[in-house]
């Protein structure tokens, strides 16, 4: 048995938990909420600290309008939720129960059932039988909402923001390490195995994204990645890392080159690098977060390479756990996005060109929104191989 009187490791201090889950029932309040079950385990961490590498599996916050906490999690998490988290009430549902029978027994027992219940409906690792299942069992009780957790996310705390610059040391030191690698005769996995020394040694965790390595005519292809691939001369090798510490990431984007590299990735690179500072140039509070990609898009289609660039400029990143490191459906710095940008706010900008079946290129920060305009958290060359 575990004794729940061990001492919790907690990220965060008490208070910040607390005025977290404050500001949700403000939230809740507004919109007429007895309790809400919070499912994306983000969400839960964020609230209450809860983490463990089981997070796929069934787990449930209930936040109730008043009063203390519960966590539902599977049996095996009991270690992780005593070691982790803020909550006392922890109930455990065994492999052989089915996890959303256990969840309404404990809505029911506690008397959540006669009160409007509001459920995330767009968490990752929640099915779609499970989802039917509760809703439909708590019946007209049961509002679908998501994103109340993620507004609070939105703007990150001084802590939080600590926690960025902790992991921006992280991911500098695989990056530097994985340029290091990019040598002819080298595989694509040398180098992936580089940048996961160099983050581990630095004091990194396991990270929300593995490292992304793609070389030679393969990186003209977007989102893939080490595959054993041997490098030669003239290669240019996309880079792309996020080191993680206390399960927040300062993601970077470099490119590595194999001896000299043609002339036309040269260009697109060099591309990448003005439309990535012209990005962070209009970045500052109170202006819609659809502003920077527009500066960064008139770069690149002033360069003629609209047709290669089909993405938003950047995204939110904040707490995360794989398989993405990103918040985009948070805030996202992509055209038709009006979010007013807020001081706190960070960002990952990874302004990236590919031509299919010759050659990708790409250069990326991570920016926090300040007062006055910015700050670039993340601290690498911008040259070409590093």
């Amino acid at each position: 048995m575990i004794d729940k009187h061990t001492e919790k490791i907690l990220v965060f201090s008490l208070e910040e938990y607390d005025e977290r889950v404050a500001r949700l029932r403000r939230e809740m309040a507004e919109r007429e909420l007895d309790a809400l079950l919070v499912f994306t385990a983000e969400n839960s961490f964020y609230l209450c600290g809860y983490q463990s590498i089981g997070y796929s599996s069934f787990q449930c916050l209930i936040v109730p309008k008043q009063g203390n906490l519960t966590l539902l999690v599977r049996e095996m998490e009991l270690g992780c939720a005593n070691y982790s988290s803020t909550v006392d009430d922890i109930v455990l549902y065994s492999d052989d129960q089915q996890s959303a029978i256990v969840l309404l027994d404990v809505l029911q027992s506690r008397g959540f059932t006669r009160g409007r219940i509001g459920l995330e409906d767009e968490s990752p690792f929640l099915t779609a039988r499970d989802f039917n299942r509760i809703s439909a069992t708590i019946g007209s009780a049961a509002v679908p909402v998501s994103g109340l957790v993620e507004k609070l996310r939105a703007v990150k705390s001084p802590k939080e923001i600590e926690f960025f610059r902790e992991s921006a040391r992280v991911t500098e030191a695989g990056i530097a390490e994985g340029l290091a690698a990019v040598k002819a005769g080298a595989t694509e996995n040398d180098v992936a195995a580089a940048m996961f020394h160099g983050c581990m040694t630095r004091g990194g965790e396991y990270m929300s994204s593995q490292p992304i390595i793609t070389a030679g005519k393969k990186s003209g292809v977007a989102h893939t990645t080490f595959h054993r691939y041997v490098l030669r001369e003239g290669d240019v090798a996309l880079l792309e890392l996020g080191g993680c510490y206390n399960r927040y990431t300062a993601a970077l984007m470099r490119t590595g080159v194999v001896g000299k590299p043609s002339a036309e990735a040269r260009r697109m690179y060099d591309t990448c690098v003005d439309a990535l500072a012209a990005c962070i140039d209009a970045i500052k509070p109170g202006i819609p977060a659809e502003v920077p990609h527009l500066a960064c898009q008139a770069i690149i289609d002033k360069a003629g390479y609209t047709d290669n660039f089909r993405k938003r400029a950047g995204y939110s990143v904040g707490v995360s756990f794989p398989p993405d490191w990103g918040e985009g459906h948070i805030v996202s710095l992509s055209a038709g996005d009006k979010t007013l940008l807020e001081p706190g706010m960070v960002f990952h900008i990874p302004p990236a060109l590919r031509e299919y079946g010759s050659h990708g290129v790409g250069v990326s920060e991570t920016v926090l929104v300040t007062r006055d305009g910015c700050e670039v958290l993340t601290n690498y060359t911008r040259r070409m191989g590093g």
